[in-house]
């Protein structure tokens, strides 16, 4: 098998517009990739075949049929490579990024299986082709082809690479309950939470932290997150990842990461330290 990685992500600024008649959203996006990867290898087989290896929580949610984002980003290459009856491939996905749990994991499997393909198909694209390719199959694809931390306009597939702006480790709260991000969008809609966009000043102060347009959507579709998010397991008030369940923590430094994670486990919940990466989808 040829084999690569991609991050997850979590999104440390994240504002959202009024739905706009072509159907999205447009947005303003602090990404910032983590250490957590996503691995996925690829050989030829005689059908599309997709096998998923994790202990990760929801994981029989992941489609293990053509209509998995792997599959569909291998289609969309070949498309773009003018490939008319592209070899079905066999992909393996080990997972350590939560399922539906608004960090792109599910987008890291495309972007990873992107560079693999890529590879395996020997079609010698760079990563501007592929994160165009990537910008059609969904719109935190071409961040998780990226990597780093990234400031993120349009749908979020416009980006720009920015200087880090946080160093602290990262502890995540993995709910057992997934939310899809389209009903999230639909709840943000009958809401009508659409913002005014804005770019804060990231470099000079840190107000903007944590300011994420869907939270008031994703709590009202699963309010027994927004009394978890208000508790405090030693990192202040959990900020809402994506378009959730996933509730991410800044700690201070590691002391206090692990405090707040054991304190996350003993109230009966997974959690897991994280740390910002600087690195995009690659070969491994």
């Amino acid at each position: 098998m040829i084999w690569a990685a991609a991050q997850g992500k979590i999104n440390l600024y994240f504002q959202v517009g009024d739905l706009q008649p072509d159907g999205y959203h447009p947005v303003v996006s602090l990404y910032q990739a983590l250490d957590l990867q996503e691995r996925v290898g690829v050989e030829p087989s005689e059908r599309w075949e997709v096998r998923v290896v994790s202990d990760l929580p929801n994981i029989g949610e992941i489609p293990l049929d053509e209509s998995n984002l792997v599959v569909k980003a291998a289609k969309v290459l070949a498309t773009f490579a003018g490939i008319e009856n592209p070899q079905p491939m066999r992909f393996e996905i080990q997972k350590q990024v939560p399922v539906a749990g608004g960090m792109a994991g599910g987008s890291a499997d495309a972007a990873a299986a992107l560079v693999a393909l890529n590879e395996a198909w020997c079609l010698g694209l760079d990563q501007a082709e592929l994160m165009k390719v990537g910008g059609t199959i969904g719109a935190d694809v071409p961040f998780a082809i990226m990597g780093g931390t990234a400031l993120g306009s349009d749908t979020g597939i416009e980006l720009t690479p920015h200087a880090a702006v946080i160093a602290q480790p990262i502890v995540l709260l993995i709910n057992d309950k997934s939310l899809s991000t389209k009903s999230v969008f639909q709840e943000f809609d009958r809401l009508e939470l659409g913002e005014d966009l804005q770019v804060p000043s990231f470099e000079t102060e840190k107000s903007w932290l944590g300011k994420n347009s869907l939270t008031e959507a994703a709590f009202s579709l699963l309010p027994e997150l927004s009394k978890l998010a208000q508790k405090d397991f030693g990192c202040g008030a959990g900020l809402l990842s994506g378009s959730g369940p996933t509730l991410w923590y800044l700690a201070a430094d590691e002391k206090a990461a692990l405090v707040c994670a054991e304190n996350i486990r003993t109230a009966g919940f997974q959690a897991v330290i994280a740390h910002p990466s600087d690195q995009g989808s690659r070969l491994i």
